[in-house]
């Protein structure tokens, strides 16, 4: 309990140091039309992606989606196919196509790894004082609900690639490793630019095997 009181004082003090995420009010049927035409090839019509590399979107906080498609659209998250598919999009076409997917339902839930489950659990929930890792579920929820005021996303029942892939990203950034191009890290948890912000913080100190196990238990959470 007092992992989690801190890791959630932590928390809060991430949500402070940036302004809420507002999002213009939307058209639900409207945003159906864009997934139609702009998303469903690789996020599914219902927001359930049937690539594990590719995130599910049903029943995502709003917030959250209305967030990363305006970093996207400005180049502060980096993916290639994901900053064409929203150049010619307005804010407006993004607000009403993150209001439609966050109707959706949410998507289904894996089986995790049962050899581990328990392991990640502990780390999930816990963290590990002694390597400075603070719980998962501080920001996201004990039960990975994530936080949608704070626009902290949904993260219970998402691919276990996807996630060790964005896990693997921030970590990059975090450590400030070398790399060979800039869209194999992801900055975009930080409120300033050339800052370090939470998920990159903590990525940084999480071992291939804490990414694999995390990201398999992750999957399963509801």
């Amino acid at each position: 309990m007092k992992k989690l009181i801190a890791a959630a004082s932590l928390c809060f003090a991430s949500i402070s140091a940036q302004a809420v995420i507002t999002v213009p009010e939307y058209d639900v049927k409207a945003g159906q039309k864009v997934a139609e035409t702009v998303c469903a090839a690789c996020h599914g019509l219902n927001g359930v992606s049937i690539v594990p590399a590719q995130p599910n979107l049903g029943g995502q906080n709003v917030r959250y989606l209305y967030k990363q498609l305006l970093n996207f659209k400005t180049g502060y998250r980096k993916n290639g196919i994901m900053q064409s598919q929203v150049a010619a999009l307005t804010q407006q076409d993004m607000a009403n196509v993150a209001g439609y997917y966050a109707s959706q339902p949410v998507w289904g839930f894996a089986s995790g790894n049962p050899a581990t489950n328990q392991e990640a659990s502990k780390l999930f929930l816990g963290g590990d004082k002694s390597r400075g890792i603070i719980p998962c579920a501080g920001c996201h929820d004990p039960e990975a609900r994530g936080n949608e005021w704070a626009a902290f996303p949904r993260l219970g029942g998402q691919h276990a690639q996807y996630i060790s892939t964005q896990l693997k990203l921030f970590r990059a950034a975090g450590r400030e490793d070398d790399i060979a191009s800039d869209d194999q890290k992801r900055v975009n948890d930080a409120d300033k630019e050339g800052n370090k912000g939470m998920m990159q913080m903590v990525a940084s100190r999480l071992s291939d095997r804490d990414i694999r196990i995390l990201s398999d238990f992750i999957s399963a959470v509801h």
